[in-house]
């Protein structure tokens, strides 16, 4: 469900400006704040799996921590949380369907496309090709990263952390150009995407964070981007995650149901 957490963070970035280069200190920033997110996922997504209540369909997106941007130096983190859960769905073909990186094109309206470069166990190494076009943004960037895919807690998590981002300029055109990593406009920096699937008797119940790294807005515009950006930043979570159980339901043969919730 790599996707997701790639979407829901790159419509944040801000809009084309001048050249930006990435610092070790923002780096560090934003790792430090990853791991933290990540140490304590799985406890997290078990509580929030057993106590809320399972509405067909997508339940909720919103900021994963404070207001869902968070500043750090020279930077931008992006921290959304959304919740799905698929009455009638089965624990084995959501994870099929997540692992089905060629299929993301036909699944996510923002992957143009996406391949398994390598794969060991269940670890996979893949690129994905996104391209955003909302609020007057027009990126298109090649994301690589790292999935590892783990059976715990009584369902499966997939943890995705982005290797390398690199903005394409031109892209499909005979003069496509890969800009240098972290030296671009700064779109997407970093992204990395936690996602739990808890199967149960019904259905199943989707936890998934999302942590994104970019520039910071234009000096004097922050207080316009800054609604704009918490705004798409849930209605992407939220359409991701659609997108994702849209495909869950007709690989799965099932329809979507009224609002039930148990």
């Amino acid at each position: 469900m790599l996707s997701c957490g790639l979407a829901s963070v790159v419509c944040l970035a801000p809009g084309r400006a001048e050249a930006a280069d990435l610092q070790a200190r923002t780096v560090q920033a934003f790792e430090k704040h990853a791991t933290e997110t990540a140490r304590d996922f799985l406890a997290r997504a078990q509580k929030l799996a057993t106590s809320t209540r399972r509405c067909d369909g997508v339940i909720t997106a919103r900021a994963g921590s404070g207001d869902g941007i968070l500043s750090v130096p020279d930077g931008l983190v992006h921290h959304w949380l959304g919740l799905a859960y698929v009455r009638g769905a089965r624990l084995r073909e959501v994870d099929a369907i997540a692992r089905d990186y060629p299929g993301y094109s036909k699944v996510y309206k923002s992957v143009v496309s996406s391949k398994v470069l390598s794969q060991q166990g269940d670890t996979y190494r893949v690129l994905i090709r996104l391209k955003e076009g909302e609020a007057g943004i027009n990126a298109v960037l090649d994301v690589r990263s790292a999935v590892d895919y783990r059976t715990q807690g009584g369902g499966i998590t997939a943890v995705s952390r982005s290797e390398e981002i690199r903005e394409v300029e031109n892209a499909g055109q005979p003069d496509e150009k890969l800009l240098p990593a972290g030296r671009d406009s700064g779109y997407l920096w970093r992204a990395h995407t936690l996602t739990h699937f808890a199967g149960g008797e019904d259905g199943v119940f989707i936890v998934m964070e999302t942590l994104g790294l970019s520039r910071r807005f234009p000096f004097g515009l922050g207080w316009i981007i800054e609604p704009v950006a918490r705004r798409l930043g849930r209605k992407s979570v939220e359409g991701s995650l659609n997108e994702f159980v849209t495909a869950i339901r007709r690989s799965a043969g099932l329809t979507a149901s009224a609002p039930i919730c148990s």
